[in-house]
């Protein structure tokens, strides 16, 4: 296995140790997630290949640390203002081209639900900045038809 990659079984047992710490039963997790318990059972157990989608909505729901669930970072939690609490993330390998990030996005889905969380948070945070701008795209597109 490479040194990134994580096995099914590995993610379903840290989740199982957050739920374990948040104290809550696998029904009541799924529930604030809106999936099955049975589909939450099978990730717990490594039989589920949850989608990125899940990974997000593990992450907004509990506030956990995306570095514990694929690495096995200290800490399973981020702290307030959003940011974890020890940096843990190191690409020992650089990054020095738009071809080798394309192939993490693609490749790594470690990368590809560490982008979505952020994308989410961001789009959760700046809601009312983000259709502000789209609202005046639109007035725009539509003054430019006019004219």
């Amino acid at each position: 296995m490479r040194k990134y990659e994580i096995s099914a079984m590995e993610i379903g047992q840290r989740i199982r140790a957050v739920r374990k710490e948040l104290h809550i039963q696998q029904k009541d997790m799924a529930a604030a997630m809106n999936v099955a318990g049975s589909y939450l059972s099978e990730i717990e157990n490594g039989k589920g290949n949850p989608g990125p989608e899940f990974f997000v909505r593990l992450a907004g729901q509990f506030n956990i640390n995306m570095n514990y669930l694929f690495r096995g970072a200290p800490d399973m939690f981020v702290n307030d203002e959003g940011k974890i609490k020890k940096q843990e993330v190191d690409l020992e390998d650089e990054v020095d081209s738009i071809e080798k990030v394309a192939w993490l996005m693609e490749h790594s889905i470690y990368l590809h639900s560490i982008v979505l969380t952020c994308v989410n948070r961001t789009i959760f945070n700046d809601r009312d900045i983000i259709l502000d701008h789209i609202k005046r795209k639109k007035a725009k597109a539509g003054a430019d038809k006019n004219d």
